[in-house]
């Protein structure tokens, strides 16, 4: 009885300390949870048989209910995430459902929200330097991604997803004023 007692109370404490972990680092580089945000996005996606990036541009906006990522160029495309699902919207206005979606949509949320516990769901911290965390990715996401790197003090200004397959995409983030 005594050891299992034990057991449950090291298992305990892995992971409070893997979330305490997450949480120093984000209070390392003074990124504060955030209720609410809005702004815009440059995403450079280097796929590695290309030899340029492919680069977009929008808007997002994200809170504790939702989440909008829409792409202005070079092709119209919305993102949407709400309680009812998650939605893509074409460049004509046609909406179908995400049924793919489900674990990378509420990890964008999560990170543009500056969440380091929601974040702990998807991600395991690696290392803090140079203004940056680096994480590892944990199932099933460790299936597609092998490194996620979080960038900026105060804010996340940039965040760069690397592929088991070799493809990286870089997104750079600009925050509107908050309200």
């Amino acid at each position: 009885m005594r050891s299992a007692l034990l057991v449950c109370i090291a298992v305990a404490a892995f992971f409070a300390n893997a979330n305490t972990t997450l949480v120093d680092a984000f209070s390392e580089l003074k990124l504060v949870n955030q209720i609410k945000v809005s702004g815009q996005f440059e995403q450079h996606k280097k796929i590695k048989v290309l030899k340029n990036s492919i680069v977009s541009a929008g808007s997002f906006s994200a809170d504790q209910s939702g989440f909008v990522w829409q792409q202005k160029t070079p092709i119209a495309s919305t993102i949407r995430m709400n309680e009812q699902g998650i939605y893509s919207i074409d460049h004509r206005g046609n909406e179908s459902q995400m049924t793919n979606a489900d674990l990378y949509i509420p990890l964008l949320q999560a990170l543009l929200l500056q969440d380091p516990v929601k974040l702990s769901d998807y991600l395991q911290l690696q290392s803090v330097a140079d203004n940056c965390i680096n994480l590892s990715a944990n199932e099933p996401l460790d299936q597609v991604f092998s490194a996620v790197k979080l960038c900026g003090t105060g804010t996340i200004s940039r965040i760069v997803l690397s592929e088991q397959a070799g493809h990286t995409t870089e997104i750079n983030l600009t925050y509107a004023a908050a309200n």
